[in-house]
């Protein structure tokens, strides 16, 4: 994948990223031009599943796995 493609995969996570952890925390999807075209619940599930030219695949965070936690805490977040 270009750098190109990169960046703007990169950019559009960046303004989706609330939704798209809103809909689907937990899964693993597919990015193909500003859309989400697979969802599944394991990478190879998706990743069989794909057509060129080849998507952005990630893992999409849970609300709880974005919260952060100061390194000085004393308990666990």
């Amino acid at each position: 994948m270009e750098a190109s493609q990169l960046q703007k995969y990169d950019e559009w996570l960046t303004e989706h990223l609330d939704e798209i952890v809103a809909q689907y925390p937990g899964k693993v999807i597919a990015i193909h031009e500003g859309k989400v075209v697979i969802v599944g619940d394991f990478e190879g599930e998706v990743y069989s599943q794909i057509l060129e030219p080849m998507p952005l695949v990630f893992r999409v965070p849970r609300k709880e796995d974005l919260r952060v936690c100061p390194r000085y805490a004393l308990r666990k977040c």
